[in-house]
């Protein structure tokens, strides 16, 4: 019995051994799959990892050279073709229009055409004039880039009276380039068509408190060809000095071998300014030179003062002297200005200009028994309507201090006009 008992428990036990190997088998076949579709999976993950490095270093390579070409900024991406340079360039402008009308006409009979005396920017009277549109293109020189330029493009009638040969074609008002040499706090040097560091006031409308600029502003360069050495010595004192064609030449050609010679010391505080310069030399573009042998001398001193954030003001003072053979009378003109604007408002203000003239021996008008005296008072409001967009009306008057030597327009003693002026600056 017991031997029948073993014989059945052992078949029994061979048949579940036969049935779990059986089934063991497909188990087996399938893990032996897995790994191997694991193992190719792996290498398809090396290979992609090898191929996303080397595209890695192709990107950084590529960035590196577009970095050095001056193309790429890290913080900035992909530039223009012009690399960086735009980044260092600042374009701004003006552009300008006005109407002037005479409240006192005189005897100028209709011809308005160069009817207001004086004025640079409006000589034709009761008329509307597209004064000026101004493109200002400025790269300076800076101990990170030693190397600068400047460019003052200028259309309209300032252009027409500066020199163009008309209102419809541009002006090449100044255009240099400039270097800033490490030597000593930098001396910049400018090299070109210069404007001049002389005088208050500027060409530019939105540079001044007025809609025209003043008589004395008359006695002044304002543009020259030559070239320029400038240096801050401190903190508060600055020097400009340079050699020039000639002291009123508008021309970019000198017709002598002499030149013009000039130089400011340039003081400033918190508050106030002064500058205290000249210029020297060749003059034969003077209405009175007849010659080459002409040359003429101008002092000029400004001081400017803000005393509080919303009041400004600053006075001019000029003595220009002509002299040489081929220069005609004496010479010697005498200049004062005051100016002052009171900022009402955040937007509105008011600004007035009072100024004295004195013509030795009469040279505006070849009259050599007394002096010409004028004097000129100017009153201007102005309101900024946008934060770039400005209406200005001014009333002005011009006043002969002797009728029997008045000078204005058609011997007038009196020239009374009023303005209106809008201008955008960008």
């Amino acid at each position: 019995m017991r031997s029948n008992m073993i014989t059945v428990a052992t078949v029994v036990t061979s048949v579940l051994l036969m049935a779990h190997t059986a089934a063991a088998d497909p188990v087996q076949e399938q893990l032996k799959l897995m790994e191997q579709r694991m193992a190719e999976m792996e290498d398809r993950l090396q290979a992609t990892s090898n191929e996303l490095q080397t595209a890695k270093s192709t990107v950084s390579q590529q960035q590196g050279l577009l970095t050095e070409a001056g193309l790429i900024e890290e913080d900035e991406g992909l530039q223009s073709a012009g690399g960086t340079f735009g980044d260092l360039v600042d374009i701004s402008g003006v552009v300008a229009g006005s109407f002037n009308y005479r409240l006192l006409e005189g005897d100028i009979d209709g011809d308005l055409v160069g009817g207001n005396d004086g004025y640079f920017r409006h000589p034709n009277a009761n008329t509307f004039s597209f004064d000026q549109a101004w493109f200002s293109i400025d790269k300076p020189a800076t101990e990170e880039s030693r190397g600068g330029m400047h460019v003052d493009l200028v259309y309209g009638n300032v252009a027409n009276f500066q020199g163009g040969s008309n209102e419809e074609e541009f002006l090449l008002y100044s255009a240099y380039a400039s270097y800033l040499a490490p030597i000593g706090n930098g001396i910049e040097l400018q090299l070109g068509r210069l404007g001049t560091p002389l005088g208050a006031e500027v060409v530019q409308a939105n540079g001044n408190f007025f809609v025209t600029q003043g008589r004395v502003f008359g006695l002044q360069p304002v543009t020259y060809t030559g070239v320029s050495a400038s240096t801050q010595l401190t903190d508060q004192i600055g020097f400009i000095a340079g050699v020039v064609n000639e002291v009123y030449s508008d021309t970019f050609v000198s017709s002598t071998n002499d030149k013009a010679y000039y130089a400011q010391f340039q003081f400033g505080g918190d508050n106030f300014g002064l500058n205290v310069g000249g210029i020297y030399g060749a003059d034969t573009s003077n209405g009175a030179c007849t010659g080459a042998d002409c040359t003429t001398s101008i002092v000029d001193v400004v001081l400017t003062l803000d005393p509080t954030e919303n009041l400004s003001m600053w006075a001019n003072f000029d003595w220009a002297h002509s002299e040489g053979e081929d220069f005609g009378g004496h010479g010697d003109s005498y200049g004062a200005a005051v100016a002052g604007r009171l900022g009402i408002t955040d937007s509105f203000g008011i600004a007035t200009r009072v100024e004295y003239l004195n013509f030795e021996d009469s040279i505006a008008t070849n009259d050599a028994n007394g002096d010409t005296e004028i004097m000129t008072f100017t009153l201007t409001g102005d309101h900024r309507l946008t934060d770039n967009l400005v209406s200005r009306l001014e009333l002005r008057l011009d006043h002969a201090l002797d009728e029997e030597l008045a000078t204005l327009t058609q011997g007038e003693e009196n020239q009374l006009v009023a303005f209106w002026e809008l201008y955008y600056e960008f």
